[in-house]
C-alpha cells in the first residue's frame, strides 16, 4: 500500500491525471505573461518566481486533454487541495467552482464543461492581507517579523483530474470502536436517488503478517448519504495484528463501490481518551513526546518539495527520539498525514489562526475548521485538534465573554465533528474549562527554576510564564497537563536570527539547558507529554533542532537520549 506522489493517499481513484507542472500566470490581470510551476506559490524558488513583492490577485491558465472514449459514462471531477485565499475557477471560460479557504480542498463536477481534446482551465486568486482570516503563520504587515513569514498566496497543493463514476463517492467516514471492535462506515454520494454502495475491508499489516480479508457491508444510500456497521474478527489477545499502535501501525484499507465508482481509502483502528488525568491510546498510557512543526522548506515555503522530504521530517525526528508531532498552525498536505498513519507517528492538527477578531474571524475559522476535520478524519496517526493558539484571533479572551464563547464554540464544534479525538482549546494560556488537555507554554523553564511546578495549583490558577493560564472565571476539571511549548534555544553561532532567551554559544550550553528541563518533564510524573520548540528553522527563528536545510546542528543520537528517555531512566 504504498502510494507515492498520490494527491489524496486516504481517498483515491484508479484513474487520475496530475496537472501539476507548468501554468501560464500572471498578476493582477489575466495577461498571462509569465510561467509558473505549481504547486508552489509565486513568492516560493520553486515555483521559478521567487518574488515577495505583494499581489492580491494572481491568475492561473492551463492546458489539458480530455479522451471521449476515457469520459464515457464517467464524470470528470477537478480537484484543488488548496489554493490561499479565494479561488475563481473557469473551465474553458465557463464558470466550474468558486472557495474560500487557504488550507483546505474543493472540487469541480466539470463533465458537462469539457469536450474531447485540448480544454483550459483558468484559476483567478484573491488573497488580501486582511488579518480576521485564518493566516497561520503568514505575515500580514508586509514584512515578515517574530515568528511571522513570508505569506502564500495561490495555488499551493496539488491539483489534479479524477474519472469517477456517473454518481459518485464524495466522502467515506470511518469511525472505529476499539471495545466494540467495530468500525461505523458513513459514505456520501453525488446522487440523491436510492442506490446501494458496498465497501469491501482487508487488514493492511504493518510489517511481516499475512494480509486478512474482514467482509465488507452493503450500504443504502438515500439522499446522498448512507450508513453501515462492520464487525472486525475478534482476535483477542492477538489485537496486535489489527489495531493501529505506534510500534505497529496496521492499517484496514477499505474498497467503495457505487455502480461504476470506486474509491479507495484506509483507517486505524484504535482508540483515544483521557481517564484519570491520563492520556490513553487504546487502552494504555500515553506519554506523548512532540516536536512542534511549522512544515517550512527553505526553497518551497509552505508546500512540500517533494514526496520523500516529507517523509524524511518524520524519520528525523522518530531518531531524536520523538514519538509525534504537532504541526502548528497549518493544515499539512495529505501525504504527511499519510507516512504518519504509516510510520507509526502521532500528529496533533492545529487549525491556523487569525490575528483580529471580528464576526469574519468566527465564520472563516468555522468554515475551514469543518473542511480541515472532514478531509483528514479518517487518519489514525492524528489523535489532537487544536482549534486555537496562544489568544490569536482572540486577543482579549482572559476578560472577554464572547471571545471565550468563540473558543469554546470551536471546542464544541470539533467534537460534534469528530468524538474519537481529543481538542485543545486555546492551547498555551488563557484557556476556558472547554478543553481536553490542559496545554502549557514555558519557554522561560530553564534547570535553575523547575521547582516552580513544585505546587501545580498555583501554576494552574497562575501562570507558567506572563499569560494566566486559565482565562477569567475559568475552573481546572483535572484535563491531563502537556507542556506544549518549551525549549527554542538557538546557538549564538546564528548571529542573524532569533531564539527564546539566551543563546547557547556551544554544543555542551545547549545539551546542559535542554536535558534537565526535559527530564523534569518526563520524570516528574506532573505531565502527560511534551512538545519542543522546534523540528526546523524558520526563516529568522532560528531555533530548530534542524537548519531549514535539514542537517542537524547536534548529533541526533544525543537528542534521542534526551527526548526518548523513559520514566526509570
Amino acid at each position: 500500500m504504498i502510494m507515492e506522489n498520490v494527491p489524496r493517499p486516504d481517498f483515491r481513484r484508479g484513474e487520475w491525471v496530475s496537472l501539476n507542472g507548468e501554468w501560464d500566470f500572471s498578476f493582477d490581470e489575466p495577461l498571462f505573461d509569465k510561467k509558473i510551476k505549481v504547486p508552489f506559490c509565486y513568492q516560493s524558488e520553486m515555483s521559478g518566481i521567487g518574488t515577495a513583492d505583494v499581489h492580491n490577485v494572481v491568475w492561473y491558465r492551463k492546458e489539458f486533454t480530455v479522451e471521449e472514449d476515457r469520459l464515457w459514462g464517467k464524470s470528470l471531477l477537478l480537484k484543488f487541495g488548496a489554493v490561499d485565499y479565494e479561488a475563481e475557477v473557469y473551465v474553458n471560460q465557463t464558470y466550474a467552482a468558486g472557495h474560500r479557504g487557504g488550507h483546505t480542498p474543493f472540487e469541480a463536477d466539470i463533465t458537462g464543461l469539457v469536450t474531447e481534446g485540448k480544454n483550459t482551465v483558468t484559476v483567478k486568486v484573491t488573497d488580501y492581507s486582511d488579518a480576521d482570516k485564518p493566516r497561520g503563520k503568514q505575515t500580514w504587515t508586509g514584512e515578515n517579523f517574530a515568528c511571522w513569514y513570508t505569506p502564500t498566496t495561490g495555488i499551493w497543493q496539488s491539483v489534479w483530474l479524477e474519472y469517477a463514476g456517473k454518481s459518485y463517492i464524495k466522502q467515506i467516514k470511518a469511525t472505529p470502536d476499539l471495545d466494540r471492535n467495530e468500525v461505523l462506515c458513513e459514505i456520501f454520494v453525488s446522487s440523491m436517488v436510492e442506490l446501494k454502495a458496498e465497501i469491501s475491508f482487508r487488514s493492511i499489516p504493518a510489517r511481516g503478517d499475512t494480509q486478512k480479508d474482514l467482509g465488507s457491508i452493503n450500504i443504502i444510500c438515500e439522499n446522498g448519504y448512507g450508513k453501515g456497521i462492520l464487525a472486525l474478527p475478534d482476535l483477542d489477545v492477538r489485537r496486535e495484528e489489527l489495531i493501529w499502535t505506534l510500534n505497529k501501525p496496521n492499517l484496514i484499507e477499505m474498497e467503495a463501490v457505487l455502480l461504476n465508482d470506486q474509491v479507495y481509502s484506509y483507517f486505524g483502528l484504535r482508540s483515544v481518551c483521557v481517564s484519570n488525568g491520563r492520556i490513553l491510546l487504546n487502552g494504555e498510557v500515553l506519554y506523548q513526546r512532540l516536536i512542534l512543526d511549522q512544515g517550512y522548506w527553505k526553497e518551497s515555503l509552505l508546500t512540500p518539495p517533494d514526496e520523500s522530504a516529507i517523509k524524511e521530517d518524520i524519520i528525523l525526528a522518530k531518531k531524536m527520539g520523538f514519538n509525534g508531532a504537532r504541526k502548528h498552525q497549518k493544515v499539512e498536505d495529505p501525504r504527511y498525514y499519510y507516512w504518519a498513519d504509516r510510520l507509526g507517528f502521532l500528529v496533533w492538527g492545529e487549525m491556523p489562526s487569525c490575528f483580529q477578531y471580528t464576526d469574519n474571524t468566527l465564520k472563516r475559522t468555522s468554515e475551514e475548521l469543518t473542511e480541515f476535520i472532514q478531509r483528514d478524519y479518517n487518519h489514525p496517526s492524528i489523535i489532537t485538534w487544536v482549534t486555537a493558539n496562544e489568544s490569536w484571533g482572540m486577543r482579549n479572551i482572559r476578560t472577554d465573554k464572547s471571545q471565550q464563547n468563540f473558543s469554546n464554540m470551536l471546542y464544541y464544534q470539533a467534537k460534534a465533528l469528530d468524538k474519537t479525538r481529543l481538542v485543545s482549546g486555546n492551547d498555551g494560556w488563557e484557556q476556558t474549562e472547554h478543553t481536553d488537555i490542559l496545554a502549557l507554554h514555558d519557554y522561560e523553564l530553564m534547570p535553575e527554576n523547575t521547582d516552580k511546578y513544585d505546587c501545580m495549583e498555583e501554576i494552574i490558577y497562575g501562570l507558567a510564564e506572563h499569560r494566566m493560564v486559565l482565562a477569567e472565571g475559568q475552573k481546572y476539571g483535572g484535563q491531563p497537563v502537556l507542556m506544549t511549548e518549551y525549549g527554542g534555544i538557538a546557538f549564538s553561532s546564528d548571529v542573524t536570527g532569533w531564539g527564546y532567551y539566551n543563546k547557547a554559544g556551544s554544543q555542551e550550553e545547549f545539551m546542559n539547558r535542554l536535558e534537565p528541563v526535559t527530564d523534569f518533564l518526563i520524570k516528574s510524573r506532573k505531565f502527560s507529554g511534551f512538545c519542543y520548540t522546534q523540528l526546523t528553522d524558520v526563516m529568522q527563528e532560528k531555533n530548530g533542532l534542524l537548519r531549514e536545510d535539514r542537517t542537524p546542528k547536534v548529533p541526533l543520537e544525543l537528542l534521542e537520549r534526551i527526548f526518548g528517555k523513559k520514566y526509570y531512566e
